[in-house]
Parts: C-alpha cells; structure tokens; sequence
C-alpha cells in the first residue's frame, strides 16, 4: 500500500480513480504480473470458479475498472457541449484536451495537435483514404502490403480504383517465415520510378494481427521518404505490445484501437501536423474555420469515451509503478511519457516469455502445427492448426472450457490466402500483459484433450 499512497500525489487530475482501481484489497502480488490481473473484474474468480483464460486480446482485451470508473464518472457528475465558458462546458473542453495529450504521450507523437479520435480504426480508414486520394492523378501510385488486416488495404484499393490512372503496388511478405522484408520496398518504389509512377502513399502494418509480425517500419519509412512517399502505419496490433514512438520511427501517420489497450471501443490516429494542414476534406459550414485536428472530427465527441481512452493510457503508464518496489520512487520524477515507456518494456518481456512458454509447449503436440513464427521481431500471437480438426471446432471447443481464443483469417484474409489457410485460417492465441502461466497450461491442456478425443 505505500507504494499506492506514494502514487496519489502524481496523478494527473483526469484519472483520479486510478488510486481507487490499484488500492483495492484485492491488489496483490506486488513483484508479478499478478498485481495487473487484480485490476481487471472479468479476470477474477467469482464464487470459486476461475475466470476465463482469455487468448482474445487481438480481437480486444479486457478492460480494468478504472477505465470504467472513468466513464460513469464523466456520463454522472454534470457535463455539457464545449465551447460554452461555464464549468461543466470547461470540463468537456478538458477532457478533449487531456485525451489528445495522453494518446501523444503513448504514441510519442510529433504534437497533440495532431491527435484525432474516430470511432474506429476502420473509419478513420476510410475518411483518410477519400481525405489524401483527391489529390491523386494519372501516374500516381498507392503501396500496400498482403500482411496487412483489410481495414488497411481495402479504403487504399477503393480510393485507387476511383483515380483514374493510379497504380496500386501490393508487396507481399514471405509466407514461410512471415517476414516483410524493407529490401522489396526499396525495390518495388525503384520499379515505379523507372516507370514514371510516383508513390504518394506506403501503408502498412505495424505488426500482423494474426502471425504477430513486425515489419522494420523505421527502414521502411526511410526508403519510402527517399521516393517522396508518405507513410501511413496501421499500429492496432502493435500498441498494446510495445512501445511504440512515432518520432523514431519517423512515420507521417500512425494510428491504433484503444480498445486493443484496456480502453473503450473507438481508434485514435496521429498525423505529423505540418502533413495534416494541407489535406482537405468535406465539413459542415460553421466548421469551416475550425483548427486541426477538430475540423476531422464531426459531430459532438462523446467524452465519456475519451476519458475512458485517457484512464486506459494512464493505467498502462501506471504498470510500471505498480510492479516496482517499493522502495523505488524513481517514477516520481518521470514523465507520463517515460513512465508508458518502463511499463511496455516490461509488458513486452512479460509477453516474450509467455509466447515462448506457449510455444513450447504447443510445439510438443505432434497434432500442432504453428504458422510462420520465425520472423526475428514479434508481437505475442500464436496462429495455429490443429491436424484432423477444423479451426472452428478447435474454438468452439477451447471456449466450451472456459479458454477463450479465436479461429478464422481475422480480416486479414490476404495473409491467410498467401499462407495456404483460406478462408477458414486458423486458431488464433493472443497474450496480452494480464496472461498467466496457469491461462497457459489451461490453453495446452485443451488443445491436448482435443487431440486426444476428450475435448
């Protein structure tokens, strides 16, 4: 408890519930992964009988009381439209700001001026994709890859397919070892040159929401700015694994799903702002004059939702202080931003270690198969078949004991098909900062028993 009575003083105010979320009785285990699981209600037993284990985390993860708290908070302590100069007016206008600061902080973006919410990663997607293609002409070319999920290819070959006269590049990464190589990059935008094609846009994947692969984004973006292309990264399944710096990686857009990340439903996207002042797009009258990046965001923001984004960007800034000693009081002096950092370092190892934990135990199946894992660099998912038993049943089963994973191409179905699996894919493993050792062995001990006939 020291260590919580410590926090209280560093807080911002737009999470004050945290305390409340990390002093609960319930906290224990403070030098073990543990002490996060005690923050999450649908993770612990109820009336002795064990939570589920859930490998679902790349479809969304759990979500920890304190972004929930938040919520309630904001939907019933009195708030109005903003803009209007009175209290509850003023904290609508907070809130807004606060949310555009802290998905900087997590992103390490260039400036919260640059920090957009949509209402998921899709749609922002797809406004982009109409925003940038209305300055595409003849000779112009979009790059793409088959690694990616759809909402990253689909809005780029739809808004292709409507200019006239531009060229769409798919570059496709090596199904045996699931890599994406930047030398094709370099390559494939030489070709287009040669051929008097300019790139406007590479778009790709930060990591692959079904192999977990994670592509040399910051290689990639430097030999597609050597084209003069813009680089436009899909970073939903890279966010809630790593740490992620949009500054290092020197990308021009970049952007996640916070509910991949313990928050609400919604996608967030963060744009270099000197890029996002010269893209047009349709907007209603009175908005006409409306600064960036508000003129991208139509309608009232629902501010319930992006307190919620903020609680969940704090707690996982809040990771690190909650497994340190405590006689540690280093985080203190630290920045929001530093301390995201600390915590997704050791998030990220946490996760090695239970992927490689997984995998080894997986792998002793004969009956298992484990797809493209040996790209050097990836996030903790674990794509596999069963021989003999159909993905579907292989979920279908898991889930009726109480192991939660998923089975499908998961919208990645260019993947998928490149990989030989179809459109029936495979069983999909997602660990996330809350799985356990115990959720694991639950996981093997189901596969085996499927194996086996007894599942």
């Amino acid at each position: 408890m020291e260590r919580i009575e410590r926090l209280a003083g560093h807080l911002r105010p737009s999470a004050p519930l945290l305390l409340d979320a990390l002093s609960s009785k319930r906290v224990s285990g403070d030098n073990s992964m543990d002490a996060i699981r005690q923050c999450f209600p649908s993770l612990l037993s109820k009336s002795g009988v064990p939570a589920p284990a859930y490998f679902d985390g790349p479809g969304g993860s759990q979500t920890p009381s304190v972004v929930a708290n938040a919520m309630a908070r904001v939907m019933t302590s009195g708030i109005s439209n903003r803009g209007g100069g009175y209290p509850a007016s003023d904290k609508a206008d907070k809130i807004v700001t606060e949310f555009r600061e802290a998905v900087a902080d997590l992103l390490d973006a260039p400036s919260p001026k640059g920090v957009i919410f949509g209402r998921s990663w899709t749609s922002l997607c797809y406004d982009m994709a109409r925003n940038l293609s209305r300055g595409w002409k003849a000779g112009d070319g979009v790059m793409v890859t088959n690694l990616d999920h759809d909402s990253n290819i689909r809005p780029w070959v739809q808004a292709v397919e409507r200019c006239k006269g531009v060229q769409l590049t798919t570059v496709k990464f090596d199904p045996k070892t699931g890599r994406l190589d930047p030398e094709i990059f370099r390559k494939s935008l030489q070709e287009n040159a040669e051929k008097k094609i300019k790139t406007r846009l590479v778009a790709l994947t930060g990591a692959s929401n079904i192999l977990g692969t994670r592509p040399d984004i910051k290689a990639i973006a430097s030999i597609a700015h050597q084209y003069g292309a813009l680089v436009w990264v899909d970073a939903v399944h890279l966010t809630p694994h790593a740490v992620v710096s949009m500054k290092d990686l020197n990308v021009d857009f970049l952007g996640c799903s916070s509910y991949k990340w313990f928050g609400p439903h919604a996608g967030v996207l963060a744009v270099k702002p000197q890029i996002l002042e010269k893209i047009p797009n349709d907007r209603l009258r009175p908005m006409k004059d409306y600064p960036h990046p508000d003129r991208f965001e139509f309608g009232t923001l629902p501010f319930e939702i992006l307190a919620g984004i903020t609680a969940a960007i704090e707690f996982i800034a809040a990771i690190e202080t909650l497994l340190a000693s405590p006689a540690s009081s280093s985080s203190f002096m630290m920045t929001r931003r530093e301390r995201i950092v600390r915590s997704m370092t050791l998030v990220q190892e946490h996760e090695k270690q239970m992927r490689l934990y997984a995998e080894k135990l997986l792998s002793s199946i004969p009956q298992v198969l484990l797809h493209a894992c040996k790209a050097p660099v990836r996030t903790p998912t674990i794509y596999f078949s069963v021989k003999g038993v159909p993905s579907k049943q292989v979920f279908s089963k898991l889930a009726g004991m109480g192991v939660y994973v998923g089975a499908g191409h998961f919208y990645a179905m260019d993947a998928a098909d490149h990989l030989g699996l179809g459109a029936g894919g495979a069983v999909r493993a997602g660990i996330m900062a809350y799985t356990s050792r115990g959720d694991i062995q639950r996981l093997v001990d189901g596969v085996k028993a499927i194996v086996d006939g007894r599942g």
